[in-house]
C-alpha cells in the first residue's frame, strides 16, 4: 500500500497557516536562509511514523527538487524511497531524478502543450507591478508567480484561464502564488508511474489544492483538509473525504483516518 501526500498545508504548515495550534505543539521541519519556516505538529509526526510502518510513504509536492530537499523533517526523518516533486514533473528515487520519467513528461509537454514563452507572454500582457511581485520558471516546466492576492484583476485572470486552456495549460491560485502548469505535468500521472514501479495495489492520498486533484482522482482512497481549495468545492468532489478540522490539526485527523483504513486492510489480509 502507498500513502501519497501533498506537503504544504496538508502535512506541513507555516506559522501563518497552522491555525490555532499552540506553537509549543509544533516541530520545525524546514530550514531556509537560517530560519525555520515550516512545521508539523508533534502528534502528526508521531502518526506519520506509525503510518510508514503500514504503507510506503511518498511525498508529492509542487515544490522543485531544491525546495523539497529543504524539508529536513521529511527527507531526513522519513527518507522516502520515492518523492514526486515539481507537481509531478520530476520523480526522485533515493533523492535522484528518475530519468525515464523525466523523458516521458518532457516529451508529452513538448508534443501536446504550447511553449512556455507563449503562455508567459499571455500572462505578461495583463501583469502589473502593483499585483505581480515575482515570477519564475520552475524545473523548466511550469511558472510560479507571487502576487498580491487582493489586487488581482479578476476579469483579466478569467480571460487568461480561457486563453491557456486550449493551449494545454492550467491555472491555479494557492495563497499568494499563481501556478501556470502544462496539463501533461500532473501529480496523478506521476503516482500511477510510481505505483506500477512498486507493483502496489492500493493508494491512499491526501492533498488540499486543485493541483492535488489529479493525485486524489488516481487514488483508491482520497482525503483533503477542509481548509484548502478542494474543501471549498466539496460538492464537485464526491470522491474525496474531507476532514472536520482545519489548519495543522487537519493533518492529525487525516493521518488518523488513513492509519485506521490501512489497519483494516492489513487485518483483512488485503494489501
Amino acid at each position: 500500500m502507498i500513502f501519497a501526500s501533498d506537503l504544504d498545508q496538508t502535512l506541513i504548515y507555516s506559522e501563518r497557516s497552522k491555525g490555532n495550534v499552540p506553537a509549543e505543539e509544533m516541530e520545525p521541519v524546514e530550514l531556509y536562509e537560517g530560519r525555520h519556516i515550516s512545521f508539523m505538529t508533534k502528534r502528526a509526526i508521531e502518526k506519520l511514523q506509525q503510518l510508514v510502518t503500514l504503507t510506503q510513504f511518498i511525498p508529492v509536492t509542487t515544490r522543485t527538487p531544491e525546495q523539497y530537499h529543504r524539508v529536513f523533517g521529511i527527507t531526513d526523518t522519513f527518507r522516502p524511497l520515492y518523492a514526486i516533486v515539481s507537481n509531478g514533473g520530476t520523480i526522485l528515487e533515493n533523492g535522484q531524478p528518475d530519468q525515464e520519467w523525466n523523458s516521458i513528461v518532457r516529451q508529452a509537454v513538448k508534443t501536446h502543450c504550447a511553449e512556455q514563452a507563449e503562455i508567459f507572454s499571455l500572462f505578461d500582457a495583463i501583469a502589473a507591478p502593483h499585483w505581480v511581485k515575482s515570477s519564475r520558471l520552475c524545473d523548466e516546466l511550469f511558472y510560479s508567480i507571487v502576487v498580491e492576492r487582493e489586487q488581482l484583476p479578476i476579469d483579466a485572470i478569467e480571460e487568461l484561464k480561457k486563453q491557456i486552456a486550449p493551449l494545454g495549460w492550467s491555472y491555479s491560485l494557492q495563497g499568494r502564488k499563481i501556478y501556470l502548469v502544462p496539463e501533461k505535468v500532473s501529480k496523478g500521472a506521476a503516482i500511477q508511474y510510481v505505483k506500477e514501479k512498486l507493483q502496489s495495489g492500493y493508494v491512499f492520498a491526501a492533498g488540499d489544492s486543485l493541483l492535488d486533484e489529479s493525485l486524489l482522482l488516481a487514488a483508491d482512497y482520497a482525503i483533503a483538509p477542509a481548509h484548502g481549495e478542494l474543501g471549498r468545492l466539496k460538492d464537485a468532489n464526491p470522491h474525496i473525504s474531507f476532514t472536520k478540522l482545519t489548519g495543522a490539526s487537519a493533518s492529525e485527523e487525516l493521518l488518523d483516518i488513513i492509519i485506521e483504513q490501512a489497519g483494516k486492510r492489513i487485518a483483512a489480509g488485503i494489501v
